[in-house]
C-alpha cells in the first residue's frame, strides 16, 4: 500500500481565506460605525426634545396661559449650549477645551389676549380664539417650541424638534 504525502495549505486558499475574513471584518466595522452615528443623532435630538419639553414647563409655570403678561413670551428665541458632560448652559463655554452643541429655542404663542400675536391674524383649524369645551368664555393661547441645531460635516441645513400645545384658562 503506498502512502500519500500530506499536501499543505497553497498560497492562493490563504488569500481567499483571508479576502473573505477581510470582508467580513469590514462589513462588521461598517454596522458598528453607522450604529455609533445614529445613537449620536439620536441623543442629540432626544437632547433638543426636553428642552421644549422644559421651554413648554416653564410657560406654564409662569402662569402663561392666556393671559396678556403672555405677551413677552412672543416670538422668543434663546440659545442654550450642552457641555460633553450633559450640562446646559445659558452661555457658551469659555474653556475651549469644554465641548459644546448650540441649540437655539424659538418660542412662538399666538394669544387671543395679543391679536397681534397670530401670524397674519389667522388662528389656526380650530380656531384658539372660539369658545372653550361647554361654551364657557376663556382663554386659549396656542405654544409652538422649536428647538434647532447644526450637525456640520453631517448633514446639511438645520435640524429641529417641534413640540406644540394649547393651554386653556
Amino acid at each position: 500500500m503506498m502512502q500519500r504525502a500530506s499536501r499543505g495549505v497553497t498560497l492562493l486558499e490563504v488569500m481567499a481565506t483571508m479576502a473573505v475574513m477581510l470582508l467580513g471584518v469590514s462589513a462588521a466595522m461598517t454596522v458598528v460605525s453607522q450604529t455609533s452615528f445614529a445613537n449620536r443623532r439620536t441623543l442629540t435630538a432626544n437632547q433638543a426634545q426636553i428642552i421644549a419639553e422644559r421651554t413648554l414647563e416653564s410657560i406654564l409655570t409662569a402662569g402663561c396661559q392666556g393671559l396678556p403678561n403672555c405677551a413677552e413670551r412672543i416670538n422668543e428665541t434663546f440659545r442654550v449650549y450642552q457641555t460633553s458632560e450633559g450640562l446646559l448652559r445659558d452661555t457658551p463655554p469659555t474653556d475651549p477645551k469644554v465641548l459644546a452643541r448650540e441649540y437655539t429655542v424659538d418660542v412662538d404663542v399666538d394669544n387671543v389676549m395679543s391679536p397681534i400675536s397670530a401670524e397674519g391674524g389667522k388662528w389656526g383649524n380650530p380656531p384658539v380664539n372660539r369658545p372653550l369645551v361647554g361654551g364657557e368664555a376663556g382663554n386659549l393661547l396656542n405654544v409652538r417650541v422649536s428647538v434647532s441645531w447644526e450637525e456640520p460635516g453631517v448633514r446639511s441645513g438645520r435640524q429641529v424638534v417641534v413640540l406644540q400645545t394649547r393651554m386653556a384658562q
